[in-house]
């Protein structure tokens, strides 16, 4: 596959998903996942503290040590599990080491901005010592607007960013990445198969029911991607998004994976799944490489879809 450098180290441009392997250390269905994941070629997960309240690392850790693969690894520390006190960054990098099995992480991030009176310039002091400390090769940050990005690099650098991107949802991305660009901080991207829309899972909002629990009307992407008057019109975009894929030979979420990584200044996409087959397709949507041409179809339909409304 591919790889892309994100400050000093390389990564497969198609990182797996941890989220979708789920809560349950003895389940063997997150060791088949991450065989074929790199088998295909990818070699890293992304993972956080606060999935399934820290139940996620725990049956990554299971997995990786049962697979025997090296395997590099991205996690974060979130201000509603840990909290972003200096003292609370160290902790929770150390729990996040303990529980994954590993002695560094090869990204640490602070998964979204905190709320509290705690200075982000405290936080990224803490952060940057990680680094120093060798606990963490990258540091870096996820849902951070331009502004936050460059407080922290008024106190040391950012090497990356996590940030969402589909041809659906999370559009404001496209300018944070040339950005970063610019300022030498690689760009990772997530939900870049909008939530399941570009899946080709979804075929009505109720779909979500199974998905993510009776709740799913609560969460925020339903809100933009399938609610009334939502879901119409990221359908048009599906749809258009599928005559593209089966045009040119590839299936609707690798042309999506695609059209992401093609995007300036991104230098990876994460695909989450707990499928093994999905790991395999997935990672081959790093060997789709789109015209400039293909490239305006899929830009023409975005203002039909739901952040147009």
């Amino acid at each position: 596959m591919q790889t892309s450098t994100i400050g000093s180290e390389t990564f497969s441009v198609i990182g797996l998903g941890g989220y979708e392997l789920g809560q349950d250390q003895g389940w063997s269905g997150a060791r088949e996942v991450l065989i074929a994941a790199i088998e295909s070629g990818t070699d890293w997960v992304d993972t956080s503290e606060a999935y399934f309240d820290e139940l996620n690392e725990l049956t990554i850790g299971a997995a990786m040590r049962d697979v025997g693969a090296q395997i590099k690894v991205s996690s974060k520390v979130a201000p509603d599990a840990s909290g972003f006190p200096a003292d609370q960054i160290r902790k929770a990098c150390h729990g996040s080491l303990e529980r994954l099995g590993i002695e560094k992480l090869d990204m640490y991030l602070l998964h979204w901005p905190d709320e509290s009176d705690v200075p982000l310039e405290e936080t990224w002091t803490a952060m940057r010592q990680l680094v120093d400390d060798g606990l963490v090769v990258l540091a870096g940050l996820s849902n951070f607007d331009q502004t936050q990005i460059e407080l922290c690099q008024t106190v040391g650098p950012v090497d990356v960013i996590q940030e969402g991107l589909s041809p659906i949802d999370h559009l404001e991305t496209l300018e944070l990445a040339r950005w970063c660009k610019q300022q030498g901080i690689g760009v990772v991207t997530y939900e870049p198969l909008g939530s399941g829309m570009l899946a080709g899972a979804i075929h009505g909002p109720e779909d979500l029911q199974g998905v993510v629990g009776d709740d799913y009307q609560e969460w925020g992407f339903w809100q933009r991607l399938f609610a009334p008057g939502k879901f119409d019109r990221s359908a048009i975009v599906r749809d258009g998004m599928l005559a593209i894929a089966e045009r040119i030979g590839c299936s609707l979420p690798q042309l999506a994976l695609a059209w992401n990584l093609q995007q300036e200044g991104v230098s990876a996409t994460l695909a989450g799944t707990s499928n093994p087959a999905h790991a395999r397709t997935n990672a081959e949507a790093a060997d789709v490489v789109l015209t400039r041409d293909q490239i305006d179809e899929i830009d023409a339909l975005i203002p039909l879809g739901p952040a147009f409304e």
